[in-house]
């Protein structure tokens, strides 16, 4: 057992010499790694959570650890955390809620200690009965593959040890721990494969253990090259801008990892429906799906994505002595002679035939079913349509403003405007809207 422990650490370059924090429940487990790590000369300080749930046990649990660290001449850290009441606030459950608690407790430690390596005691059987768990819920690859060994400072060099050799050396060197009563109850569902289903699979493959813990290092393997495929697939193929990214996804459809890559990008950023996800690029342009706080949009065979607009809804009238406006954009307006305006062909000015408008004007939100007549053109078209034959990315139009003159849109801010109401050659007024 020792030798697999010192190449665990040593495959992460820790050493004798590193700073090092043990995570001491008083059980079994993490008493042997402490008595393990002592035996091949490392030192680490110890951080107890005492998360109140088995009231006197809980209290005994704290005060072992404590005289095991006074033993060993071990810096010890002790926390008291209400789990009960975090698990009510968080609406989480008690199992979720003590281990949020645990690991805040070692960020918090970590920031004062800045250690090399923040070190628990997961072994072999923990990582079997989690590769279970996982696969019966129905999970992805890295979740089946199991435990990390390693995971930023987070770090199990006990993983490759079965539990049976953590008990043989334990009573070998005659060390004591305390038992946690909660761990012979089956209720749990961890607790009924552990004492009732592997068992009863043992009986028909005595090697499950060993066969478990090479199918967890290969299935590690294959997801971790699955995932540096997926990253340089993104690396090509992903556009990211200020508030909007698009994935083109034009010659990637017909993979195998394809919904993989789809999870990757978007997975970070909440919670999806996959089958509407997977299923968009199927959809004609401007189709969408949205969760919370972004919505993903069927483009020109790509995704774009765009956060989920929080802007007001804007309805702002524009009388005709107005000079400006500051919010929600910044936008001049100028009753000028025709003589004194030199036509150009910027996107942010707007040349109108001011004797063709009807005051007030008003500046809107654009609507589903807007229609307006772009310059040069002869017959009226959708906005939605409109985005399609420009190629625009199908996420600008969310802020889209228009300017509308007695129910008709004059002008798409920004963009173009309405061949209704363009100067003519007749025209002896101009109304210069100008987009800052």
């Amino acid at each position: 057992m020792l030798d697999t422990l010192q190449a665990a650490l040593a495959k992460y370059d820790i050493d004798s010499r590193d700073k090092l924090l043990l995570a001491i429940s008083g059980g079994l487990d993490s008493v042997v790694l402490l008595h393990a790590l002592l035996e091949l000369g490392f030192q680490a300080e110890l951080a107890h959570c005492n998360f109140g749930l088995r009231g006197e046990a809980s209290e005994e649990d704290a005060q072992f650890c404590q005289r095991l660290a006074q033993q060993h001449d071990l810096p010890i850290h002790i926390k008291k955390c209400e789990t009960e009441t975090y698990a009510q606030e968080k609406g989480l459950s008690i199992q979720m809620a003590a281990r949020d608690l645990r690991y805040a407790f070692f960020e918090e430690l970590d920031l004062l200690g800045n250690y090399r390596a923040i070190l628990t005691a997961h072994h072999g059987d923990d990582q079997l009965e989690t590769m279970i768990f996982k696969l019966a819920r129905g999970s992805a690859l890295e979740a089946v593959a199991g435990i990390r060994e390693k995971r930023q400072k987070y770090l199990r060099p006990m993983l490759g040890i079965l539990r049976n050799e953590i008990e043989a050396f334990a009573k070998e060197r005659k060390l004591t721990w305390r038992e946690d009563a909660s761990n012979a109850e089956t209720k749990y569902l961890r607790n009924a494969y552990r004492h009732r289903l592997i068992p009863l699979w043992e009986e028909i493959q005595p090697d499950l253990k060993g066969k478990m813990l090479l199918s967890s290092r290969l299935l590690r393997e294959q997801s971790e090259a699955l995932d540096e495929l997926l990253e340089e697939k993104l690396s090509q193929a992903l556009v990211r801008e200020e508030d909007w990214e698009r994935l083109n996804y034009d010659s990637m459809v017909d993979k195998a990892w394809f919904g993989q890559l789809l999870y990757k990008w978007l997975s970070p950023k909440g919670r999806w429906d996959w089958p509407a996800v997977h299923h968009l690029w199927q959809s004609r342009k401007g189709r969408y799906t949205e969760n919370e706080a972004y919505r993903l949009y069927q483009g020109e065979a790509c995704y774009e994505l765009r956060k989920q607009s929080s802007s007001q809804s804007v309805n702002l009238k524009i009388a005709t002595d107005d000079s400006q406006i500051d919010n929600p954009i910044q936008l001049d307006f100028e009753v000028l002679p025709r003589e004194k305006v030199k036509l150009d062909g910027l996107r942010e000015h707007h040349f109108l035939d001011y004797e063709a408008l009807e005051f007030p004007l008003i500046l809107r939100n654009w609507r589903d079913g807007d229609r307006f007549q772009p310059l040069g053109m002869s017959g009226t078209k959708k906005l939605s349509d409109y985005w399609i034959d420009q190629k625009m990315p199908m996420a600008e139009k969310d802020s889209q403003l228009v300017l509308e003159s007695a129910g008709e849109i004059v002008a798409l801010i920004g963009h173009r405007i309405d061949h209704r109401f363009r100067v003519r050659n007749s025209t002896k007024t101009i109304y210069f809207v100008r987009l800052k």
